[in-house]
Formats: C-alpha cells, structure tokens, sequence
C-alpha cells in the first residue's frame, strides 16, 4: 500500500568561477566541466541501548573514630530506546556547458547548500491473513485395566505314611545258604591231608 512520508533533504553543488586575466577578453572557448552535485538524507531509527542511571547516595565512612556521612555517585545500566539520525549522502558529477573569454580560466567555487523537504511515496507492507483449517493428529494415551497371572498358593492336606517299630519281638528264622562247589575240589583236598 502506497504511503507517502516527508522527509529533510540537504542538496549541495559546486558551481564553476570565472578568473579572468587583464587585457582584452579573447574570443570566447566552450569545453564540458563536471559540476560536483550532492544529496544528504537523514534517516531516523531507534535503537535500544544502554545508559547509565545515577543518583547521588549517602554513605558511611569512619575516620580516627569519627563517622561522617559521605555523598558517593551509584550508576546503573538502563535499556532506553533512542532516536538517531543517520545523515546518508550521494554524490554524483553532472556534465555542464561552460563558456568563457580565452583569457578566462573556470574553476570550482565554494559549495552552495539549501534545504528542502521532499515528499516521497514508500510502499508499506500490507499483511493479509486468512484462517485455514489444519488436520493435527497425536497420540493419546489412556488407563485400561489389565489381567496379569498371580500365583495363588493353598495348603492342601496329604497323608504321609511311614515305618515304625513299635513292640519288636525277636522271632528266630532259619537262613539257607546256598552253596556250590565242584566236587573234584573235594577229592583233592581229600587227599593233600
């Protein structure tokens, strides 16, 4: 969106002199002379910076057992916002017809300044918004009851049976052995006696 602002502009040249020599003017000689022309602006902007904040305190000082009160500065660092002018020149070099008598030398005079103020239209951003609808999808966690396996133990009663001697008596078996032998180890026994 076009805006139009003001703004200070320092326009400076430098316009070529005649010196001439005495006796009688010669005929008259045109060249091409480069006039110095300049363009200050000031821009403004704001800086944020810091500066100090002091103020005048009262301390405490002992001297040989005496105790006066002494004015001492105590300085802070404070954030301002503060406006700046920032001077911004353009030179450039105009070509300009100059003529003069033969005899006559041209030459840069002094630089002659004025000021004015120059409307100048600036295109401002505009900012155009609509609202869309965007789809956002997460993951949502919830609590839900779970079956774990638990051990569950119970005492179940069991019948034990053991052996036990209760009232012995002694009771008298006979023992058979079996015994083998060869025979011929019988007669040979037999006769070694």
């Amino acid at each position: 969106m076009p805006v139009p602002h003001t703004e200070k502009v320092k326009k400076c040249h430098t316009p070529f002199v005649k010196e001439c020599g005495e006796g009688i003017d010669g005929p008259e000689v045109c060249s091409t002379q480069y006039e110095n022309h300049c363009e200050t602006k000031y821009k403004t902007y704001e800086l944020e910076q810091d500066e100090p904040d002091c103020k005048m305190v009262e301390e405490l000082r002992c001297q040989n057992r005496n105790v006066k009160k002494w004015p001492v500065q105590k300085c802070d660092l404070v954030k301002k916002n503060v406006k700046k002018v920032h001077p911004e020149s353009e030179c450039k070099k105009v070509p300009r017809q100059v003529c003069a008598p033969s005899n006559c030398k041209t030459k840069p005079g002094e630089e002659i300044c004025n000021e004015e103020s120059i409307t100048q239209i600036q295109n401002v951003p505009e900012e155009d918004c609509d609202l869309e609808p965007e789809e956002n999808c997460r993951m949502e966690s919830s609590l839900v009851p779970r079956l774990v396996p638990k051990q569950n133990c119970v005492k179940v009663p069991k019948e034990v049976c053991v052996n036990t001697k209760k009232n012995p008596k002694k009771v008298t078996k006979p023992i058979v052995k079996q015994w083998c032998y060869d025979p011929n180890d019988l007669t040979k026994k037999v006769e070694d006696l």
